[in-house]
């Protein structure tokens, strides 16, 4: 036995034919220059190690373990959940903070849009009713215009505001004007004169105690706000 190599395991490992090193799978070995595959083995290693940092990392920042298993908050009513969107979530490795980050940016920049897009449409639908119950757009215009001067001298800007805010608030304001109804909001309201007894007496009115008309409540609580300025 020779002692000089006795310290030695490259002399001691046993080999196979062609100097192939014994357990080096046959993929990492160039049969060509019979030596070992260096690219092979380190793109294997990185993949490995790759593969090892994605779980722990992926553990840490609570990857779930399938797309179902997502907890998310929905922050809008339109914004549910659709399986297909956490599937797709889930292929492309996208964490819980990060799909939780896609919804909450969704109702932050695409619910306003959406809530702005809805408020055109309605306003325009609206318009469109108005068009219709006075003939014709010019009708309408014509009568916008007498509105706007009435209800400016007969009614409190808040309730002309309410009311004109939708078509059957306007066609009411144009009912109005047209019959000579008693104006809302003006010291006219309380029977020519404003006092308690007149703020007393519309009180009994049904819309006051059994109808609780927000509308009519505010001019009663005006009445008595300008008779007691300082209560």
């Amino acid at each position: 036995m020779n002692r000089n190599n006795e310290g030695n395991l490259t002399e001691k490992a046993p080999s196979a034919k062609n100097g192939k090193p014994a357990g080096l799978p046959d993929k990492f070995w160039d049969e060509n220059s019979g030596k070992i595959n260096l690219e092979a083995l380190l793109e294997d290693y990185n993949s490995m190690a790759s593969r090892d940092e994605n779980l722990i990392e992926s553990h840490n920042r609570r990857m779930p373990e399938s797309y179902d298993k997502y907890e998310v908050k929905f922050p809008h009513p339109l914004l549910d959940r659709d399986d297909e969107i956490f599937r797709r979530f889930f292929e492309n490795g996208f964490t819980n903070e990060q799909a939780q980050l896609v919804y909450d940016l969704a109702n932050e920049r695409v619910i306003p849009v959406l809530d702005s897009l809805a408020s055109d449409y309605e306003a325009e639908r609206q318009l469109e009713k108005l068009k219709r119950f006075f003939g014709s757009e010019e009708k309408f215009n014509e009568v916008c215009r007498q509105l706007s001067v009435w209800a400016k001298g007969s009614l409190q800007p808040d309730i002309y505001d309410a009311l004109a805010s939708t078509a059957d608030g306007v066609i009411a304001l144009y009912k109005m004007m047209s019959s000579n109804e008693p104006t809302l909001g003006r010291e006219r309201d309380f029977g020519g004169e404003l006092n308690e007894e007149s703020l007393r007496k519309m009180m009994e009115d049904p819309r006051y105690w059994r109808d609780k008309d927000a509308s009519y409540i505010a001019r009663i609580t005006k009445g008595f706000e300008k008779l007691y300025p300082e209560k």
